[in-house]
């Protein structure tokens, strides 16, 4: 078998990285397991949402009346991704759109209540799922993890 090393320099200091490394960091093997173990917690409480769904509710928990343009940018989906999840919540009478006063081909998205009711158990899902991921984690790491993957973000969105 052989191996692809790839070297990444690191706070002034070059790491070594293997392929399969690089191959868990592009393809957000993390993200995928912490997905699963939110809707896992999610299903286990009843709460009939995916983590996908959930990002668009919890940004109507900050602000109702956006606009699908406004929550497509706010969560970093595309237009028909946007457009199936709140089709998907709406079925789930989670959301409901209205035609904007001034130009009606513009929906504004708001919670219904069955929506407003879920915020509370649905945060504490969260917070217990995040919980569960970083234990055992100093937090001087989990601040040096923020502080990267907000670099990595800013090198990416240039």
């Amino acid at each position: 078998m052989q191996l692809n090393l790839y070297y990444l320099c690191l706070m002034q200091n070059w790491i070594t990285i293997t392929h399969q490394d690089l191959i868990y960091l592009l393809t957000g093997r993390t993200f995928v397991a912490l997905g699963r173990a939110l809707h896992r917690n999610f299903k286990q409480e009843g709460i009939d949402v995916s983590q996908e769904q959930w990002t668009v509710l919890s940004e109507l928990w900050q602000e109702e009346g956006l606009t699908q343009h406004e929550l497509a940018a706010r969560t970093y989906r595309d237009k028909p991704a946007i457009t199936r999840l709140i089709d998907n919540l709406e079925k789930k009478d989670l959301v409901r759109r209205e035609a904007h006063e001034s130009d009606r081909r513009v929906n504004l998205i708001f919670l219904t209540e069955k929506g407003h009711r879920m915020e509370a158990v649905a945060t504490e899902i969260v917070h217990r799922t995040i919980t569960e991921a970083i234990d055992g984690i100093p937090e001087e790491d989990l601040l040096a993890l923020k502080r990267t993957l907000y670099r990595v973000f800013d090198n990416l969105n240039r």
